[in-house]
């Protein structure tokens, strides 16, 4: 079952989600996941009238991602999932190089007496801790309010670099999580959470554990989606 929707081919995909419809952007395919009982009649109402905010979903998808993520002034960065311009100041004298942030722009006061040796390292791990503290901040009251939710209990919850993974579980309790995940957006973040605290409970990915998933956050497929579109850019983020 397919639509056409502006210059884009919508396809229709049943599966065993219920009661909740998702939109599935990748870079060869566009895929509405519909709950498998949904009538095709159903179906077809639905894309007729919420084509207008079908269409809008589906260019903000397309849009988002920066076609590079890498640490260069003049860059688009991304912070939960919103660019944000990332600038270095070598001109401002400062003391010590910090950096500041509002909604729109990251900026790494670089100019000191001292000149620094390795100085994009520095810079670097300035962008880094930043991202750090930013991620930890989100995630705190996150896992928190998932662990009630949940009915499961953590031991301690770290920021880790990983190079093909999101996050991890263990069966003492620790939860790690990588710290390039604060570049997606909070929903696909609190999805990751989810996922990680399910496994306290299935340590594994049985389908009793993806029900389970399913159960606190019903649209878990669409952030799977994006994840798999999106990750190997934030994975290779780097300094230029």
């Amino acid at each position: 079952m397919h639509f056409t929707l502006g210059n884009h081919e919508l396809e229709i995909i049943k599966t065993t989600r219920k009661g909740s419809i998702g939109l599935r952007v990748e870079p060869n395919r566009i895929a509405l996941m519909v709950p498998k009982q949904l009538a095709d009649a159903a179906i077809t109402a639905f894309v007729e009238s919420e084509q207008g905010w079908l269409l809008q979903q589906i260019e903000a998808h397309q849009s988002q991602m920066p076609k590079q993520l890498v640490m260069k002034s003049g860059h688009e960065l991304l912070l939960f999932g919103d660019k944000v311009m990332f600038k270095e100041d070598h001109h401002t004298p400062v003391k010590k190089m910090h950096l500041t942030h509002d909604d729109t722009c990251i900026t790494v006061f670089c100019k000191q007496s001292r000149v620094l040796k390795n100085e994009r390292h520095h810079i670097y791990r300035h962008l880094v801790d930043f991202f750090h503290q930013q991620l930890i901040d989100h995630l705190t009251p996150q896992v928190t309010e998932w662990e009630k939710r949940i009915g499961v209990q953590t031991q301690s919850v770290q920021i880790k670099s990983y190079r093909s993974r999101w996050g991890s579980c263990y069966s003492d309790g620790r939860v790690q999580f990588n710290w390039k995940l604060v570049m997606a957006p909070k929903a696909v973040i609190n999805y990751v959470v989810v996922h990680e605290l399910c496994h306290l409970v299935h340590a594994n990915h049985s389908a009793a554990f993806w029900n389970l998933v399913e159960q606190h956050c019903p649209d878990f497929e669409t952030h799977k989606a994006w994840l798999k579109e999106n990750g190997a850019a934030l994975i290779s983020f780097q300094a230029a």
